[in-house]
């Protein structure tokens, strides 16, 4: 179905940014629903008082964002379903480069996932079952199985928080810590840079964190995430071995 809309006057010189950005507040506003269908380029062109190519540049705008299916011609084009998980892999590509590019962005992103771990624990707290909290206990085990192996050893951590944020039963942190798993495993090479000979520290404060957790206290997983954040900086960035 098409869908009677109303749109402002255009002020931007770049005018396919403000008929793209108009047409997004819509969906976002919840007035343009997925599988509505918008109206025409001719009839757009005439709502915005624009020519054509402006609208198509548009539309492909708001394509590659992945807001509409886009359907050149008189049909008009289709509003997509809003899927979080495209911006977030679109993210994790941006975060990559971002980070082999730039030392700084890595520690921003690593300041960012703190918090994030944070309220992973808190919310796997609330939410997991005795039992899943309890099997939790095999991926510390693999952790110590892998001994100075710096691969094995990541890839068995990464998969514990992946899985704490999977117990943590929200959707956002899921997603979100997937972004940072993303990020982590593109960043292997430098991981035995940041951490050497530290998987020690590392592992001990992976078991003190389970264990808050198994306690369900609040002011226990405060004490034990503020220690894992402490641990994570690299062996060179930390107070107690800066020179």
């Amino acid at each position: 179905m098409t869908k009677k809309l109303s749109y402002t006057p255009l002020k931007k010189k770049r005018l396919y940014e403000e008929v793209a950005d108009q047409i997004k507040q819509t969906i976002f506003n919840g007035d343009l629903a997925p599988g509505d269908r918008l109206p025409s380029e001719r009839d757009l062109a005439e709502m915005f008082d624009v020519g054509r190519p402006t609208i198509r540049e548009a539309m492909r705008t708001l394509s590659v964002l992945g807001l509409i299916e886009s359907n050149p011609g008189f049909k008009g084009s289709v509003v997509k379903r809003l899927e979080l998980k495209q911006y977030l892999d679109a993210m994790g590509d941006q975060f990559t480069w971002m980070i082999q590019a730039d030392q700084k962005s890595f520690e921003e992103i690593a300041e960012a996932r703190k918090y994030i771990e944070l309220g992973i624990a808190h919310a796997v707290a609330r939410h997991a079952t005795d039992g899943e909290i309890q099997a939790l206990d095999a991926y510390i085990t693999d952790m110590e199985a892998a001994g100075g192996d710096v691969d094995q050893y990541f890839t068995v951590a990464f998969a514990f928080h992946f899985k704490l944020a999977e117990l943590s039963r929200n959707k956002i942190y899921y997603m979100t810590w997937k972004l940072f798993y993303d990020i982590g495993i593109e960043g292997y090479p430098i991981l035995a840079t940041m951490y050497p000979g530290d998987i020690p520290r590392l592992l001990e404060v992976n078991k003190l964190m389970l264990d808050a957790i198994k306690s369900r206290d609040p002011v226990r997983i405060d004490e034990a995430m503020m220690r894992h954040a402490e641990v994570e900086i690299p062996l060179e960035q930390r107070p107690d071995t800066a020179k």
